[in-house]
């Protein structure tokens, strides 16, 4: 079970920016170690990850967008704040 606080606002860590790939057109995660390729699951968390919304709020959008189960969609929403949060490119505001 994940520790993430449904009551957190995730948001992006200051060094990481959303971009789009100008050869080929994909989103990607720029950091100053690198870049991570987005798939469009992963677009979909990171661009909301901007301390405006909660993680339970950012949950109950996506599924309404994609039109899915909650449970679903917080498996793929919490696996992917995870990593960007071990891969230090995530922060969680109170």
């Amino acid at each position: 079970m994940s520790s993430i606080d449904m009551t957190l606002r995730p948001i992006l860590a200051s060094h990481a920016r959303i971009k789009i790939d100008s050869h080929s057109g994909d989103p990607i995660l720029l950091f100053p170690e690198g870049l991570l390729i987005l798939n469009s699951t992963a677009y979909e968390i990171a661009r909301r990850c901007t301390g405006e919304v909660t993680v339970g709020e950012m949950l109950r959008l996506l599924a309404e967008e994609f039109e899915a189960e909650e449970e679903i969609v917080r498996n793929d929403l919490f696996e992917h704040l995870e990593q960007l949060q071990r891969k230090n490119l995530l922060l969680f505001l109170a």
